[in-house]
């Protein structure tokens, strides 16, 4: 079978003052359409990285990548223009990152945060995506979702805004779900509830999982192969 996602000797290399600095040298490994895959390893070791390579967000002016292919879905996205890229993230491929508290826009409800997917990439008008909203919210198992989709990140617990990320991700059922450490800042009962949350959606919309981890219990929980 056509692997989903194709990674063949990738470097990613970082400006410094010091010069030129190698991230990633030489990384190849696959994806299968409905896999659950883990990177592991310490912190600095190029994890995150390479999942902002996958979806075309190294930073600007300072990582490049310089070798290699990211190959998805028959596409090799290391070729591919930026117009493109934005096509492709968030519809194709999305990413929970570690700390929503940061990644949610502080000024607007959450309803409007996960509204606003649906109208980029699925182009549905505001009424459909309102209501789509609050079924992605009862989705990822926030209670009372009519009244929850009109708060603001701050008036949530930790747990319910890295739901509402994962209910962003997932808005546009991607094929592939990047979760870089989703469950490090939640205590050991909210991990648990995360990881049963992203394993029933997985065998709800059949996307392919990449967890970003360090932690061995998190790889146990969710990972079927992990690249260390």
């Amino acid at each position: 079978m056509t692997p989903l996602l194709q990674v063949e000797n990738l470097r990613i290399e970082l400006k410094t003052r010091a010069g030129v600095a190698p991230v990633i040298d030489d990384l190849s490994f696959t994806l299968q359409h409905d896999e659950s895959i883990s990177f592991v390893g310490e912190s600095g070791c190029g994890k995150s990285m390479t999942a902002l390579a996958i979806m075309g967000l190294l930073p600007d002016r300072i990582g490049r990548i310089a070798a290699g292919k990211i190959i998805f879905d028959g596409e090799d996205l290391t070729k591919a223009s930026e117009a493109r890229l934005r096509e492709i993230r968030g519809n194709d491929i999305s990413m929970i990152f570690q700390e929503p508290m940061t990644s949610l826009n502080p000024v607007f409800t959450v309803g409007e945060q996960i509204a606003e997917v649906l109208r980029h990439h699925q182009k549905l008008s505001k009424t459909a995506a309102h209501a789509t909203a609050i079924e992605l919210l009862d989705a990822v198992r926030i209670p009372n979702p009519k009244a929850r989709i009109d708060d603001y990140p701050f008036q949530m617990s930790g747990g319910q805004r890295q739901r509402v990320m994962i209910a962003i991700a997932l808005a546009c059922r991607p094929k592939i779900l990047i979760a870089d450490e989703p469950t490090t800042a939640l205590d050991v009962t909210v991990q648990a509830q995360i990881f049963d949350l992203l394993r029933d959606l997985r065998r709800q919309t059949g996307t392919s999982i990449i967890m970003i981890t360090h932690d061995m219990g998190a790889v146990a929980e969710m990972a079927e192969r992990m690249i260390v």
